[in-house]
């Protein structure tokens, strides 16, 4: 119709006719429903050769026709040349920059219009309503409303209208529905944007109750069941998604291929395979996303071949797969850690040109470190031009995953140099590198950034440092972080207990445990596995058994494995050896080998050699490759002096291909982590070191200390065994720490295994002699030493 109107005017043209102001600002309006700037500038040139520009009209139709193909410096340099300018001129090029996203255009040329002198009317206010909600400018956007009441253009369906989707931008439900509420002449517009308003917040429940309210006194349309199928697709809900199908096929909506999509994908997600197939197969035009549902339809399921055999199909029916389908499919590679599927990937995304795109080299970036590939990973990354915050977090994350914390603290730095800031997800991905190592300084910054960034009252960034702070060897602060949330969920809770119990403080877990109850947080299964821990550390038999029998009776929770090798390792701990066994033997699931592990480990500890014998046995007996079993067996026969066994042990494990996580201990100094294994001769200072120990070992004999050489696991002499207790990672690090530290200040010092016995007891002699408090943290809790003793009461 458009061009029909063109060609009658080009035809008017040649007939030598003279257009007037009553012919062109309907040509114009032509040009503006075809949406050709080049037509348009060539009506314009027109325009101005008959000499029109002066009239009003044709002025305001020209603004309105620039806005509407998007040439709003055109449209504005009309504006500027007009030398007379109505509420139509203001009101055009406010629509103009809205419509078009220029939102700080729109609110400025409605400040001016206020100043020039007119007075708003409804196609004022429609039009600058979508600028404050594009903008989040709350305050202006309410300074409007009132000024609707003002004027009175409140029973304007369409100023109606602009208000309840302004407030649905602000997420304002509550003063949306206000408006909704007191609109008189509501259309389906209306109920459209309130329905999508509560979608966009996640409120489904009220979207689904404004739907129905609208079906008792209107008819939808398909942007209304669009959103409810929306909502569907979001809830999961098959049954209110098949009548919305069954709706839409009753009443004869034709439905574009956007609909279609969202049906689909609304099946996918709900599971209904069957439906989706049927669909896909009634479509007769299919676009890529079309695919990625049916392909996410079965990922979904676990079918992941099926996903990967479709998207390799895609090209017969001259479907290009797009970033999106690359990305769903890497996601799914990540969580079922199927790197060589991710790999192929990889090279078809190369192959289509995708692997530039930003959020497929972040999707890569995520499967290469969650699978065990840092240094793909760090190749892609360093391929990538660009990197957003993701980039950085993925593979910050990835480093910490992985267990190379240095290089996940040398990216936080490069990032800040980069330019990019730090935020949750960045934190979150950190902090638990700064627990692993102990990295106190660091940690302390990342504080100081959430602070900063105003965090601090974010649940899970302050679990996270209750976690790092109480690993890190501070569990003042930890108590301090908890002690100022005024949000704590279950896991601020369980953490804490958590850290009570690494340092041995059972009863104060306990208090923090019932306080938890009396503040109505109900536990969780990891509660109370938090809390028989700190009853095993600290010696509190009887309290183990009681939360072990609650969680049980009074709280309904099936006990897991965990919570079996936990409540032996409190009785074996505590010595009930017996006790203990006839525990695993009544047990009603079958024990595993982590839970005949704990035993094992206590009857080394008490040199119970019959229950310690029996278990070995049973240890063995599993064909598993658990490392951490096999060497405590090994450990075990070693102590008692069974050689033979040591040997068949350790070439069990050979044949697996089976190896000894090596100890180690580290300590910071000066900002810098120093790093020591057992035994080693090359250390930083390795002289100095050695010589120290050797004086303290001489100090250590008057006062009293005799080496315990069953803790030296090899057949060698009785002095060698001696240098060997000597020479174990955690003494080393202390000895390099005394050397390089001020008299009287504290050390902490972590190790990556329990520390064996002579060495508790060496360390006690220690921290006497050189008067210092000495923090271990090894793999089962803390120590701290001072004045002789250790905070365990060498119950640990």
């Amino acid at each position: 119709m458009f061009a029909e109107a063109l060609d009658c005017y080009e035809d008017m043209r040649k007939t030598k006719l003279r257009p007037d102001a009553f012919t062109l600002p309907s040509v114009i309006s032509a040009c503006a429903g075809l949406g050709d700037p080049r037509i348009s500038r060539e009506v314009h040139q027109h325009v101005v050769e008959l000499g029109l520009m002066s009239d009003l009209y044709i002025g305001n139709a020209l603004i309105g026709m620039y806005s509407r193909v998007g040439s709003l410096v055109d449209a504005r340099d009309v504006f500027d040349g007009m030398a007379r300018r109505d509420i139509v001129s203001w009101n055009s090029l406010i629509s103009g920059y809205s419509a078009n996203g220029e939102w700080e255009k729109a609110v400025e040329v409605y400040g001016a219009i206020r100043m020039d002198g007119f007075v708003p009317d409804c196609f004022t206010v429609e039009s600058v309503l979508p600028a404050f909600g594009g903008l989040g400018a709350i305050q202006e956007g309410q300074m409007v409303h009132g000024l609707v009441y003002k004027v009175g253009i409140e029973e304007d369906r369409l100023v109606g209208n602009g208000l309840i989707a302004m407030y649905c931008r602000f997420e304002n439900l509550v003063d949306a529905r206000r408006v909704f509420d007191m609109l008189v002449g509501r259309d389906v517009v209306s109920w459209n944007t309130i329905i999508d308003g509560y979608y966009q917040v996640g409120d489904f429940k009220d979207a689904l109750q404004m739907f129905r309210k609208m079906m008792t006194g209107s008819k939808p349309d398909l942007v209304t069941l669009t959103v409810i199928l929306h909502a569907c697709c979001e809830m999961g809900d098959l049954q209110l998604g098949c009548s919305v199908h069954g709706y839409i096929m009753r009443n004869g909506y034709e439905c574009d291929i956007t609909a279609l999509n969202i049906l689909l994908a609304m099946y996918g997600k709900c599971g209904s395979l069957i439906m989706v197939h049927n669909l896909f197969d009634q479509m007769d035009v299919r676009d890529s996303f079309t695919w990625n549902s049916l392909i996410n339809s079965y990922v979904r399921r676990g079918l992941f071949s099926k996903g990967i055999e479709l998207f390799k199909s895609m090209k017969q029916f001259d479907v290009q797969p797009d970033f999106v389908t690359i990305v769903r499919l890497l996601s799914m590679c990540t969580e079922l850690q199927q790197p060589v599927h991710g790999r192929g990937l990889h090279c078809n995304a190369i192959k289509r040109g995708l692997d530039s795109n930003l959020f497929v080299g972040n999707a890569l970036l995520d499967m290469y470190s969650k699978c065990g590939s840092l240094e793909d990973a760090l190749e892609e990354f360093q391929r990538m031009e660009v990197h957003d915050r993701v980039s950085w977090n993925t593979i910050i994350s990835g480093c910490v995953h992985s267990g190379n914390c240095s290089l996940g603290f040398e990216l936080i730095s490069e990032m800040k140099v980069q330019g990019q800031r730090l935020d949750k997800a960045t934190i979150l991905g950190i902090l638990p590198a700064c627990s692993y190592v102990a990295a106190k300084r660091l940690g302390k910054e990342i504080h100081g950034c959430i602070l900063k960034l105003n965090l601090e009252c974010d649940a899970a960034i302050c679990n996270a440092l209750i976690e790092m702070y109480s690993k890190c060897g501070r569990l003042d602060h930890a108590v301090c972080v908890f002690e100022h949330m005024n949000i704590k969920d279950i896991v601020t809770w369980t953490s804490l207990i958590f850290a009570y119990g690494m340092y041995g403080q059972g009863d104060k877990a306990l208090r923090v445990f019932m306080r938890m109850e009396k503040m109505g947080v109900m536990p969780d299964h990891v509660a109370f596995l938090a809390i028989i821990y700190a009853c095993s550390h600290s010696g509190l038999v009887d309290e183990g058994k009681m939360y072990f029998k609650r969680m049980e009776q009074e709280y309904k929770i099936i006990p897991s494995l965990e919570h079996y090798a936990c409540m032996v390792d409190l009785l074996a701990r505590s010595g009930k050896l017996e006790e203990a066994e006839i525990f695993i033997e009544a047990m009603p699931v079958q024990p595993d080998i982590s839970i005949w592990g704990a035993l094992l480990s206590a009857c080394r500890i008490f040199n119970e050699t019959l229950i310690a014998e029996r278990v070995c046995e049973r240890i063995m007996a599993f064909d598993t490759e658990n490392t951490g079993c096999h060497v405590l067996a090994s450990n075990l026969y070693a102590a008692i002096g069974k050689w033979d066994m040591v040997v068949k042990i350790r070439k069990s494990m050979e044949a697996k291909t089976m190896k000894k996580d090596p100890g180690f201990s580290w300590i910071e100094v000066k900002n810098k982590v120093y790093v020591f294994g057992t035994g080693e001769q090359l250390v930083e200072q390795s002289e100095e070191v050695y010589k120290f120990l050797e004086v303290l070992t001489g100090l250590m004999a008057k006062e009293g200390y005799v080496p315990d050489r069953k803790f030296v696991l090899q057949d060698v002499e009785e002095d060698d065994k001696k240098h060997m207790l000597c020479t174990h990672s955690e003494r080393l690090a202390i000895a390099f720490g005394l050397l390089n530290t001020k008299p009287g200040t504290p050390l902490l010092i972590m190790k990556n295994l329990r520390a064996c016995g002579d060495c508790h007891t060496a360390i006690k002699y220690i921290s006497k002699i050189v008067a210092r408090e000495i923090l271990i943290r090894d793999s089962n809790r803390f120590h701290l030493f001072k004045d002789g003793f250790c905070s365990c009461g060498d119950f640990w």
